[in-house]
């Protein structure tokens, strides 16, 4: 009986632990998502995507899933129904809504694209050669509903041009649709933003840039958003993906080739047709490659990632012309997660990426 007893506790002494793994195992990640304002996957997402691939999201125990919603007012009501977890913050988007007396149902923890990222392009040809010739003309935007269009008027404001009264707008899609319109004439102009250009340019279009005006105010910042109920009950989910992010933005800025590799082997579907991998490769790299300086600070004295700046704030209220609607707004950003949130080994992530290896046969 001894010797039975014995062996049974010999046994569970085995189980247990297999059991107990197998539960760690099962719970190793939590199913989290983050809505976008677009209607595909693009190299926009790049410092999103680089962290699937290589784990980073899963280090942090979180498995993410990225959902397109197409607006960002889709994407506020998301956050606000508990349909995403996570969703990007956009204050050209957000203000507004606040200054109608709105409530805004997320808190901004995490600035993963800084200001100023739009431009406004013609044909090579064209008889515009700046903002204020755009009086009478057609400007295209890809959507209503996302910062291109609130961004474009507030340039048009600052070149003496009524938004409302001065120029037609319209919806022209988004990516190398956007540049076929402007191609084929049916806009005038296209006011896009760096990432959506390098897909044109990427595609063979040729346009030209307008000067925008001097001393642009730093406006058009991206960020990382939750519900305050999410962010005080799920603190650890929140810095962890923001942390893979961070990660995912120095591997993006320390090998672009490699961030280009790694948008194609994630989302074939998203690749330029019938060409080979390093012509693939080679067209993703062009926005890549434009967005990845934004993943850092313009204030060189900021060394860590995300931190968000009170002016900033201030001066997407005075661009928008917001100024006697909304006194402050402090409440709608917090840098209480930024320190966590950036310890990581950073040396291991440039090393990654510096020795990463794109396969010669994939």
């Amino acid at each position: 009986m001894k010797l039975i007893n014995a062996l049974r506790y010999a046994v569970l002494a085995v189980i247990v632990p297999i059991a107990m793994v197998i539960q760690s195992n099962a719970q190793a990640t939590e199913k989290v998502r983050f809505g976008f304002a677009q209607t595909a996957v693009s190299p926009i997402l790049i410092n999103f995507i680089v962290p699937q691939y290589l784990g980073y999201f899963k280090d942090e125990g979180l498995d993410v899933e990225l959902v397109t919603l197409g607006t960002n007012a889709a994407v506020m009501a998301s956050l606000e129904q508990k349909r995403v977890e996570f969703g990007v913050g956009v204050p050209s988007f957000q203000l507004p809504v606040v200054a109608k007396g709105d409530k805004l149902p997320a808190i901004n923890f995490f600035e993963y694209t800084y200001p100023f990222k739009w431009s406004v392009a013609v044909k090579r040809d064209s008889p515009i050669h700046s903002l204020a010739d755009l009086k009478g003309k057609v400007v295209g935007v890809s959507s209503l509903g996302v910062t291109d269009f609130p961004i474009g008027k507030a340039l048009l404001r600052l070149s003496n041009i009524d938004p409302a009264k001065d120029v037609q707008w319209l919806a022209v899609g988004s990516g190398i649709t956007a540049g076929q319109a402007l191609e084929r004439g049916s806009v005038d102009a296209l006011v896009y933003f760096d990432t959506g250009f390098g897909q044109i340019e990427a595609a063979g279009i040729k346009m030209r840039y307008l000067p925008l005006p001097d001393h642009l105010p730093k406006v058009g910042g991206l960020y990382i958003s939750a519900s305050k109920d999410y962010l005080t009950t799920n603190k650890k989910e929140a810095i962890g993906f923001a942390r893979a992010v961070a990660k995912g933005s120095l591997f993006v800025q320390q090998n672009p080739d490699a961030a280009a590799y790694i948008f194609i082997k994630q989302y074939p579907e998203a690749a330029p047709r019938g060409k080979s991998l390093a012509e693939q490769i080679k067209a993703v790299k062009i926005p890549v490659e434009k967005r990845a300086p934004l993943f850092t600070s313009y204030d060189k004295s900021a060394h860590d990632f995300g931190r968000i700046a009170a002016t900033e704030w201030q001066d997407e209220i005075d661009f928008l012309g917001l100024e006697g609607k909304i006194k402050d707004a402090s409440g709608f950003y917090t840098n209480a997660l930024i320190d966590a949130i950036n310890k990581f080994d950073r040396e291991a992530v440039i090393h990654q990426a510096k020795t990463f290896k794109i396969p010669a046969n994939p």
